[in-house]
């Protein structure tokens, strides 16, 4: 069974259900079915086949899913690529992943045209709206005349399905190989279970969908025949203007977005009575936006989850536990063993201190990824038999709750002593003047590391940084404190919310 099935079956059962809606129209099931089989067609004559890889360049919009079920159907494999991407980062990922096709909208082929000279193993530039640039196809001209009817291509469901690059926030993105049965289990069924969503649920799109984040929310919607919401990108007014007309019942928001509901001055001219569960994810959530959210809107629940592109959905935090438990993560997803161990991969005592890793059956058959795209060295450090490693240092409490303490990698030891970053921001960010804030690690030559604050602070605020230091020094471990605090307008994130804590390190050094 492949990812393209997902679409067939819903097409089959909700023909004229509307799948699909963005701003300037929709598409039903069977339209959305058709388009997609018709542009496979069209692929194919182009000679892409099964392990074809098909790097989607492009914003959100009605295309999108059109393309990403063209290519599930006949065994392509989909390579997302954020669209703000440029430069060294955007050439690295089209040519890490040897892909051969490159989809791209308006925006995204003035960033190539420059740099396509360097992209020698593309063969095709397919462009989705016409009229194409004179060296890309149009996405039009492969759909016309090409047949409807169903590709009759058998796909394993432990056939390569996605390749995703990470983030990136430390070094150059890794390519996660997803297989079928990833992600259709990760997003289609997964959700289900443990979330309750069911055909009757309309989710609103606020993320892009080249991010996991956002095509897992496709797979979910297509996967049960619900309605989605796309926007082209998150603007507060046209939102709530879309939760109210299309009765969107799930959101999945990340802190910036949870900042921008509580904060915003006319939430009750729109109603959005239909809204029941918000999807709180992106970075560790902050305490006190959950809790705002859950005043501002009491009739919609909040859930949370702990995740990654490679190891997929690993814990859940269920809404009865949102305030119950701060600070935590969750309980393993149902299917899933999580674990923390030390250095020698031995589990740890509860409330003690580790690695986690997570467990589900054989890489790329559950919801954790097959493997690194062409990366041995990645993924000898990153599995141990059938675990992952998700470089993630936490540790369980005594009713089987998980809770990150910091990335591996951002964990700071200075004079000998470890430092997790996201405790000295949790004590910055209870500041009465600090809106948001991050740290890293800065070489000093007595303690090997010091702590460096990076401080946005909240509109009509002041403060120093001799201020923000002895706030600390009240509350923490001395050594803990910062040494140095830089104040800034805002905090470099990408496109789902993370800190790029490798800008602060080059605006620390």
């Amino acid at each position: 069974m492949s990812v393209g099935s997902l679409l067939v079956q819903s097409a089959t059962r909700f023909p004229d259900k509307v799948a699909v809606v963005v701003e300037d129209g929709n598409i039903t099931y069977r339209q959305l079915n058709e388009a997609a089989n018709r542009l496979a067609h069209g692929l194919s004559g182009l000679g892409v086949k099964k392990g074809t890889k098909a790097a989607m360049f492009l914003g959100n919009c009605l295309e999108w899913p059109e393309i990403y079920f063209a290519l599930s159907k006949i065994g392509a494999i989909v390579v997302p690529i954020n669209f703000r991407l440029l430069g060294r980062e955007l050439i690295h990922i089209i040519s890490h992943s040897d892909s051969e096709i490159v989809f791209l909208d308006e925006r995204t082929s003035n960033i190539l045209e420059d740099v396509r000279h360097e992209l020698g193993q593309v063969r095709h530039f397919i462009m989705v709206k016409d009229p194409p640039s004179a060296w890309c196809l149009s996405l039009s001209s492969l759909k016309e005349g090409a047949s409807h009817e169903e590709p009759e291509i058998l796909i394993d469901g432990e056939a390569p399905h996605t390749i995703s690059y990470t983030s990136g926030t430390t070094s150059l993105p890794k390519g996660a190989v997803l297989t079928n049965l990833n992600v259709q289990i990760g997003h289609a069924f997964m959700t289900t279970v443990e979330f309750g969503v069911t055909r009757d649920d309309v989710f609103l799109v606020t993320t892009p969908l080249c991010q996991r984040i956002g095509w897992g929310k496709l797979v979910n919607s297509v996967g049960l025949g619900c309605k989605l919401v796309i926007l082209p990108s998150f603007d507060y007014g046209r939102a709530m203007e879309l939760v109210e007309r299309e009765g969107v019942t799930i959101m999945s928001i990340i802190p910036t977005i949870g900042r921008m509901l509580l904060h915003a001055p006319d939430l009750e001219s729109y109603n959005v009575s239909s809204l029941r569960m918000f999807f709180v994810t992106g970075e560790t959530f902050p305490m006190e936006v959950k809790k705002g959210l859950s005043k501002r809107f009491p009739h919609v629940q909040l859930a949370s989850y702990f995740a990654q592109t490679e190891a997929g959905l690993v814990t859940i935090l269920f809404p009865e536990d949102i305030l119950r438990k701060p600070g935590s993560v969750g309980v393993p997803f149902v299917g899933l063993e999580v674990k923390v161990v030390d250095e020698e991969m031995n589990e740890v005592p509860v409330g003690e201190s580790g690695e986690i890793i997570a467990r589900s059956y054989r890489p790329g058959t559950f919801g954790i990824m097959k493997e690194y795209y062409k990366d041995p060295t990645a993924n000898q450090e990153t599995f141990w038999g059938d675990w992952i490693r998700t470089g993630d240092l936490g540790r369980m409490d005594g009713e089987g709750h998980f809770y990150i303490l910091d990335r591996k990698k951002d964990m700071i030891i200075s004079g000998g002593f470890n430092i997790y970053s996201k405790e000295v921001e949790s004590v910055l960010e209870g500041h009465p003047k600090v809106l948001e804030a991050a740290v890293i690690g800065i070489p000093d030559r007595d303690y090997g590391e010091a702590v460096m604050a990076f401080v946005v602070l909240r509109k009509n605020q002041e403060a120093t940084q001799e201020e923000i230091i002895e706030f600390c020094r009240s509350r923490m471990a001395s050594y803990k404190k910062p040494k140095t605090v830089k104040f800034m307008d805002s905090l470099p994130r990408n496109t789902v919310g993370k800190v790029l804590k490798y800008q602060l390190k080059e605006k620390g050094v």
